[in-house]
């Protein structure tokens, strides 16, 4: 099990694990707070693998399964979009699968 701090602030996709060669990420828990009024989603590269997660100013979503959330294609970097300029931070626990 690794782990990966979640620091965004700008609208647009920000890198949270680089990709691995050969290898998946698969997320097996998150937990994100926001200052303002934001809607997340998390991609593999560009290619969207959660739909947009809408977060009030000062509030967060934090969800866990040992079986897997969500995972990225093969060799893809884990990234976390955001629909505006917002301080997102958090983490995630992952496997390279």
């Amino acid at each position: 099990v690794l782990y990966a701090p979640i620091n965004a602030t700008a609208s647009g996709d920000t890198q949270i694990v680089a990709g691995v060669s050969g290898k998946r990420i698969r997320v097996i828990a998150y937990a994100i707070v926001s200052s303002a009024t934001v809607n997340v989603k998390f991609r593999s590269n560009t290619t969207d693998i959660t739909g947009a997660m809408r977060i009030v100013e000062g509030g967060g979503i934090a969800h866990a399964y040992d079986g897997g959330l969500f995972q990225t294609a093969v060799g893809e970097s884990l990234n976390i979009n955001l629909s505006a300029n917002a301080t997102v931070g958090g983490y995630i626990v992952y496997r390279e699968v």
